[in-house]
């Protein structure tokens, strides 16, 4: 039996281990029956909020029709999730692959850029998470942290990420370098998100025009560009997708976490159906599991709601309040508060000082994670009350503040 004092270890952070006996809406309570406010939304999943009752209404109903697709065909659901999606998507990205998740989706489009372009090397930005597998942990790897598991896969280069601290010389000089590297003409793609690390917790933002830069050079150059929306995508930073931020049109975004609010497994690469055509046979484009009918009726669900509701107004509007709250509190404790949306990150002087602050929230009844060392990142739900953000927002100033 697991019990509550053990801890799960991330990247040399700990957490409290989290029983949950039940969670609704910006709240989870765990089985002794204590209810948290959730600032997590499990990293960018439930971002309608835990078990939103829409998303669950149409996946009771699609059971009653078709619960697994084929290898080899489609069921309407599915057809009518992928003209949705790529609706939803610039008119270029016309195209769906079937998949489980964000890591799934990574390595995916991976295949597709090296059977598309016939080469070999990819690249990545240092200390970003695309995933848990060999090529997807390969594109952000943290210096040192994964040797008892290598080798990764080759000819996967991680290059800085030029956060907006790095100033304009040193975005200038990120752009020369870059330029230099797919001189050269033997990168297949660049993965990257679209302007702010949402994983490995470090939170942060790209300097002004990084995307359209790279998307410029990239196709200069004949390289791919594959966007990694599984974090920012879904209204999380104020807009339904990233790239709308700087008006970029990638080769393929990857999307997962938030496509089904949480209601089931599903991820998807949506690209230029040219190039998944010419890659079809030689990047094996098959899912036993990917888009189970199920989860194609909860992200329709989802995807319709977003527009609906105008989810990314909420998420931008609830963004600039967290932002207020924290930077007020910026001096002693806290260094910087930085972030897009509804993603933000809060720097802490040292690891100590930043776990300290999240013990006291979690035991006062916030439940919120300690990204990378000194950081927190807050991911509340997007659709949470305002009164129910100000009461999270006060427990954690003042755990702050003591």
């Amino acid at each position: 039996m697991i019990e509550n004092s053990i801890v799960y270890r991330k990247i040399g952070v700990k957490y409290e281990y989290l029983a949950l006996s039940k969670a609704e809406g910006s709240f989870v309570w765990d089985k002794s029956g204590k209810r948290y406010i959730d600032f997590t939304s499990v990293w960018n999943v439930t971002n309608l909020g835990w078990n939103n009752p829409e998303v669950t209404e149409a996946l009771v109903e699609q059971t009653k029709k078709n619960t697994q697709g084929l290898l080899w065909g489609s069921d309407p659901i599915q057809e009518e999730y992928a003209r949705a999606l790529t609706d939803t998507l610039p008119k270029e990205l016309d195209a769906c692959i079937k998949e489980t998740g964000g890591t799934e989706s990574v390595e995916v489009s991976i295949k597709v850029a090296r059977a598309y372009t016939g080469r070999k090397k990819i690249i990545g930005f240092r200390n970003s998470y695309h995933g848990q597998l060999f090529a997807s942990l390969a594109l952000g790897n943290p210096a040192g942290s994964l040797k008892k598991i290598e080798p990764l896969v080759p000819e996967i280069i991680s290059l800085e990420f030029p956060h907006e601290s790095v100033g304009k010389d040193g975005f200038e000089q990120f752009v020369n370098d870059f330029e230099t590297v797919l001189s050269r003409r033997d990168v297949a793609a660049v993965v990257t998100e679209p302007g702010i690390i949402t994983g490995w917790g470090s939170t942060l933002v790209a300097f002004p025009e990084f995307l359209s830069e790279v998307r410029r050079l990239t196709e200069k150059y004949g390289t791919l560009l594959i966007v990694d929306e599984v974090g920012t995508g879904f209204s999380r930073t104020g807009k339904l997708f990233g790239v709308e931020h700087e008006k970029v049109v990638p080769d393929m975004i990857v999307l997962a976490k938030a496509i089904s609010n949480g209601a089931a497994a599903i991820g998807t690469v949506v690209g230029k159906s040219a190039l998944f055509e010419q890659a079809l046979n030689d990047a094996v484009l098959v899912s036993t599991f990917g888009w189970t009918p199920l989860a194609c009726a909860a992200a329709l669900k989802t995807l319709q709601i977003h527009k609906r509701d105008k989810v990314w107004e909420m998420a931008k509007v609830k963004g600039n309040y967290i932002m207020e709250v924290l930077k007020k509190n910026i001096g002693g404790k806290v260094i910087a508060v930085r972030g897009k949306g509804m993603e933000i990150g809060l720097e802490f002087t040292d690891a100590k000082t930043c776990e300290e602050v999240r013990r006291k929230a979690f035991a006062n009844g916030l439940h919120i994670v300690t990204g990378s060392q000194n950081n927190m990142q807050l991911m509340p739900p997007l659709t949470i009350p305002q009164e129910t953000l100000e009461q999270g927002l006060d427990i954690l100033v003042r755990g702050i503040q003591e």
